[in-house]
């Protein structure tokens, strides 16, 4: 009997001593395999961007006193700015048509607004009309002709009344 306890305090011993021994050296309890060495990972930079450069087309139709709001909302109008060619005929802005942005009641007077952006490359250039048609199609208002911008960062405002 008495072999069979020291048998059984040695090997409490040795248990003990391998958990001891896993406790006081990191990673032996799970080894990892080594990652090979990463570079640092940079801190971000601000980089201010230059503002683009362009200017704005800005429509202001002026609805008429009478205007039927019970039955036509204020967005069911549509917008079109139109180029003029060399032989006089009007043809449509494929990117510049769609309905009013908002409108503002300035002094009594409904006004409504659309804007674009005007790029660089077409500062200047013309004649254009914006025009402005009913639900139905009918014509609303024409503008009197214009040309875009011609400098950057500025606003060309047309004036259209609708009928």
């Amino acid at each position: 009997m008495a072999q069979t306890q020291i048998h059984a305090r040695a090997t409490l011993i040795v248990g003990l001593g391998v958990l001891v021994a896993f406790a006081l050296v990191p990673g032996l309890a799970r080894a990892e395999p080594s990652l090979p060495p990463r570079p640092p990972t940079p801190t971000p930079q601000y980089v201010p961007q230059p503002a683009p450069v362009g200017a704005s087309l800005e429509l202001q139709a002026h609805f008429p006193a009478t205007w039927p709001w019970a039955q036509v909302h204020w967005q069911s109008p549509w917008t079109v700015v139109q180029w003029q060619d060399g032989w006089g005929d009007w043809h449509d802005v494929e990117g510049w048509q769609g309905t009013l942005d908002e409108v503002t009641l300035d002094g009594g007077e409904v006004v409504g607004w659309k804007m674009w952006w005007v790029a660089e490359a077409d500062l200047g250039t013309g004649p254009f009309r914006w025009v402005v048609y009913g639900d139905q199609g009918g014509e609303l208002g024409t503008s009197e002709p214009f040309y875009l911008p011609g400098s950057s960062g500025t606003v060309t405002t047309v004036q259209v009344w609708l009928a």
